[in-house]
């Protein structure tokens, strides 16, 4: 029996379903919508239209990729175990933000290699001696898991395989915040805060984006492609299955996709 029920499977189709018919939709109610990028027009004007859909349509599976997560792991760690898109006030001694400016701007200087480990000990540190003043900042949580059996919360921030270097920056942060907060305000024996790519770009190929890299270390508070999947499914199959349900989804509709894009192509042997 696989990790992704029928259920599930089910509620990932209709994921899928909104964002293709949505922009099946767009083809047909704004079908010369353009990029506005004039080299590109001028390469490929004919098929201009049809690039920038597909193009609209890769971004914006992004959100429906949090929401697939999301079902995924309230199947395999519970539904009172998983919270999605949570907003915190995330209140702090000063002197755990001031630990955590510090990991971010070695990092952004370049003086330190990050280093998940020790950036974990810098923050336990800071949270079992805390100064009286506090500061507060209120942050969006992608996605809260906790393990009952392990008392272990999880914090991950997801994102796709090439987000710019403000991005990063910036989710490093929330991470190290969320993290401190949760050993300070959590009744849990651990807590990890992690950034998820939910695929690799560069895939069979090692993960290499510099801009990541520099912010988030492979060996802890980084996961990506499959290692993201089977870890919200608690399964080595979670990846493959998911995969097959995009696919079967692709088989059983791409008469209905090729039609609708397919207007989008100029395909007049006069036009010159």
């Amino acid at each position: 029996m696989g990790i992704i029920s029928k259920k599930a499977r089910s509620e990932i189709f209709k994921l899928i379903e909104e964002i293709v018919s949505k922009y099946l939709k767009r083809a047909l109610d704004k079908p010369k919508a353009i990029s506005g990028n004039p080299f590109s027009m001028a390469l490929l004007k004919d098929f201009e239209p049809l690039i920038h859909r597909i193009h609209g349509l890769k971004g914006s599976m992004g959100n429906q990729m949090e929401k697939i997560a999301e079902i995924i792991a309230i199947e395999s760690w519970g539904k009172d175990n998983v919270k999605r898109k949570i907003k915190i006030d995330v209140q702090l001694p000063k002197n755990v933000f001031q630990v955590i400016d510090s990991i971010i701007n070695s990092l952004s200087n370049a003086s330190k290699l990050p280093n998940y480990r020790n950036e974990k000990q810098e923050i336990i540190g800071a949270c079992q001696n805390t100064s009286h003043d506090f500061e507060s900042y209120t942050y969006e949580f992608d996605l809260e898991l906790y393990d009952q059996e392990a008392k272990k919360l999880y914090y991950v921030e997801m994102k796709g395989p090439d987000p710019n270097t403000t991005e990063i920056s910036g989710a490093k942060k929330r991470l190290l915040a969320e993290m401190a907060w949760g050993l300070l305000n959590k009744k849990c024996e651990d807590v990890d805060a992690i950034l998820a790519l939910y695929y690799n770009n560069k895939f069979p190929k090692p993960y290499k984006n510099p801009k990541v890299l520099y912010y988030f270390d492979p060996d802890g508070g980084l996961i990506i492609h499959d290692n993201f999947w089977n870890f919200l499914g608690r399964g080595e199959s979670t990846y493959q299955e998911l995969l097959t349900i995009f696919s079967d989804y692709s088989k059983q509709n791409k008469k209905r996709i090729w039609d609708g894009f397919s207007k989008l192509i100029d395909i007049d042997p006069n036009r010159s």
